[in-house]
């Protein structure tokens, strides 16, 4: 249940992160005409950057889901399929303990961010804070998805050893 949740709102956000895409070159567009015009439009480079770092982490639990991210699999390529699943829960449960640490970091971050009202100065002040929890929101989704992926990694590996139990 949890884990098509998860799915959903996964789904979901990969198709809200290419929306923000092209907001993100309405947005440059502009910055770029209003400047040829001689009458710069002060903040629309920040505003920007922000939905650009809202695209990368929304799609941090997407990308998880359907394993785009980059794998050096030179190694696990050539190691039999039960080793090669059981490296690969390793690195899932080094993924999970690292991303852990991460969000913590994150959520920290973010709610001194809050508290002091930051801000990015210019004309027109743009608060971070927003910004800041929905990176927090973007990697407890992801951290969420590697957890299923580490179950689908348990699940490969008692696949692998019941098979093998069936064959002896």
């Amino acid at each position: 249940m949890l884990a098509k949740m998860i799915d959903i709102c996964t789904n979901i956000l990969a198709e809200l992160c290419g929306w923000f895409l092209l907001v993100v070159m309405a947005l440059i567009v502009i910055d770029l005409i209003s400047r040829a015009a001689g009458t710069p439009v002060y903040g629309v480079s920040e505003v920007a950057m922000f939905v650009m770092i809202a695209i990368v982490y929304l799609g941090l639990p997407y990308a998880e889901k359907m394993k785009a991210h980059v794998r050096v699999e030179l190694i696990l390529d050539n190691l039999p399929p039960r080793l090669s699943a059981v490296f690969n829960l390793i690195m899932y449960l080094l993924v999970v303990g690292t991303m852990c640490v991460v969000l913590y970091a994150v959520t920290i971050n973010a709610w001194g961010s809050y508290g002091l009202r930051q801000a990015i100065a210019g004309p027109t002040p743009l608060l971070t804070w927003p910004v800041k929890f929905v990176m927090v929101t973007g990697l407890l989704l992801y951290v969420v998805q590697i957890i299923i992926s580490v179950g689908q990694a348990v699940l490969t590996i008692v696949r692998a050893d019941t098979l093998v139990a069936r064959d002896t």
